[in-house]
């Protein structure tokens, strides 16, 4: 595949129409409600937008957009919690919900509680389909870090959902 730019309104357009989906949805599962997922969205295509990026591939494109999603949701639940805004505790937590489907798995549910560090590998690794080696390059962690916290985040999980014991 050739090198893609966003040099028009109608690439950008393209462009937008391939991800937005994905970023919204990744942008979701950490916001974990509607508006502000789709402020953080926003945020990602308006550095798209403003930027001179030019990307290798397709593949490409959802790497960057994906560590982009993760940073600026990560950054604006930092500044939450700095401004004393709201609670992100659990009890305050808005019931959580999918942006395609009401009903969300016991597992997607049990993935979405999981400390960040853990959430972020098992959501790439496993709904998002990315191999160990590029998470591990994605969120600047060494491969063999990523490998345990799966390891780690497997184990919370089997716990959480009831698994048989080891």
């Amino acid at each position: 595949m050739s090198e893609t730019s966003i040099r028009t309104d109608e690439d950008f357009e393209a462009f937008y129409e391939r991800h937005w989906k994905y970023v919204y949805r990744l942008c979701y599962t950490y916001m974990k409600n509607k508006e502000d997922a789709e402020d953080c969205t926003e945020d990602v295509f308006v550095k798209v937008l403003t930027g001179d990026f030019v990307f290798t591939d397709e593949i490409h494109e959802r790497k960057w957009l994906t560590i982009t999603a993760i940073n600026g949701c990560k950054d604006r639940l930092k500044s939450y919690a700095r401004k004393n805004v709201g609670s992100i505790d659990d009890d305050m937590m808005p019931e959580i919900a999918s942006p395609e489907t009401e009903d969300l798995s016991d597992v997607t549910e049990a993935v979405l509680r999981l400390p960040e560090k853990y959430k972020d590998v098992i959501w790439l690794y496993y709904y998002e389909g990315y191999q160990t080696d590029e998470i591990a390059v994605m969120l600047g962690r060494p491969p063999s870090t990523v490998r345990n916290q799966l390891k780690d985040a497997r184990g919370m999980l089997k716990k959480v959902l009831g698994g048989m014991p080891e």
